[in-house]
């Protein structure tokens, strides 16, 4: 029994640990409100940025920071990149669970025949004990990608769509940030830390659910193969300022504005 569940364990262990993407991308600003040390990442033009922001704001703490703009680019450009890598990642590991959960029910078939056709007269109890621990190892690792899909930003399907907008909700915040004047280094450095957490899984749910919740909707017309369509109504709108007017015929279809 111990090594049934022994058989179990290991491909549930060997799953859930490579679920570290769960944290998010690598961050360039630790919670110290320093340049993160990354074994896997180079971030020097980030690092030089910072340190000549740094140097300006000790030597003249009151003075405008002309190296605090450039800090800010550098920093919001290793931001987006790494939001990008990110969803690339989880993507291909999205794949793969697809692949494995796929694969599991023939490869677990062919291994339980094998088991049947072996001669297990002089020791009836170990077919039981193999197929036993075939089927809790299968059931492990069907339960670990399970986990996996459901709980990664909406399942592989929608990856795509959330990551469009992770992207922009990056590009939006940096684009606010610079209509500002007069940046203190300290508050560029708030910047910094807020934009690449537009980026973390708890943010990108809680951006996904507003926007589903207040998001205007549109209703438009498709053509129909008769050169009508294109016409395009707001589900908003009074519906009697259409009224006695007739529309294009044709496939109706519901899409966010914008």
């Amino acid at each position: 029994m111990r090594k049934s569940l022994a058989l179990a364990a290991a491909p549930l262990t060997l799953i859930l640990a490579g679920c570290y993407g769960f944290q998010g991308p690598e961050r360039i600003v630790t919670k110290d409100a320093r340049p993160a040390t990354l074994s896997s990442s180079n971030i020097d033009m980030f690092i030089n940025d910072f340190k000549q922001a740094e140097a300006f704001r000790n030597k003249n703490p009151s003075a405008d920071n002309p190296f605090v703009p450039q800090m800010l680019r550098s920093g919001f450009m290793y931001n987006y990149s790494f939001c990008e890598n990110y969803f690339a990642q989880m993507g291909q590991n999205q794949r793969r669970s697809q692949i494995i959960r796929s694969a599991l029910v023939p490869i677990t078939a062919l291994m339980t025949g094998i088991i049947g056709l072996q001669d297990f007269s002089k020791n009836p109890s170990a077919k039981e004990d193999l197929i036993t621990s075939l089927a809790i190892g299968s059931a492990a690792t069907t339960a670990a990608l399970d986990i996996y899909d459901q709980h990664f930003l909406f399942g592989v399907e929608n990856i795509g769509a959330v990551q469009v907008m992770a992207l922009k909700a990056q590009d939006a915040h940096a684009t606010k940030v610079f209509e500002q004047g007069n940046i203190t280094f300290e508050r560029a450095m708030q910047h910094l830390i807020d934009n690449q957490g537009q980026c973390s899984p708890q943010s990108i749910l809680s951006l996904a659910r507003s926007v589903l919740k207040t998001a205007k909707l549109k209703a438009t017309n498709e053509n129909d193969g008769r050169g009508n369509g294109q016409g395009g109504v707001n589900i908003n709108a009074n519906a009697g300022a259409g009224a006695g007017r007739s529309q294009p015929s044709g496939k109706v279809t519901v899409s966010p504005e914008g």
